[in-house]
């Protein structure tokens, strides 16, 4: 099993891709540097990450707050993906403002998960 930071570090760089506009707007159409599809950023994260698994091992160690962004991530992009088509239209995904929520929340889930990483050692969140 890899360790608990290259874990963490590979699942919010998984929810970064799902928090950026600019990801998507590059990845998700002919011509960007970077391939990718609103499928992929899901299945990046819940599958290859494992990210129910890194949640069920670790997560009495997290943070309240870090449970909470955990909890409203993931029944955001659930519930989005769950009402997806088999092959989604990236326009519509991108524009969507249900999507737009997934990102906020996507957002926030980085904020918190990163900021432990922004402490001096020692140091606890206030």
């Amino acid at each position: 099993m890899m360790s608990y930071e290259k874990w963490r570090d590979a699942i919010v760089g998984a929810v970064r891709n799902i928090a950026s506009r600019s990801f998507q707007e590059e990845a998700w159409f002919p011509g960007g540097s970077i391939v990718s599809s609103p499928d992929e950023v899901y299945l990046v994260l819940m599958e290859d990450s494992t990210f129910d698994l890194f949640f069920d091992t670790y997560g009495k160690q997290f943070t309240p707050q870090q449970v909470q962004a955990w909890q409203d991530l993931r029944s955001l992009l659930t519930a989005y993906y769950d009402k997806l088509p088999a092959h989604p239209d990236a326009h519509q995904v991108l524009n969507d403002p249900a999507w737009d929520l997934v990102r906020q929340s996507a957002s926030q889930f980085v904020r918190v998960f990163k900021q432990l990483d922004d402490l001096p050692i020692g140091s606890s969140p206030s």
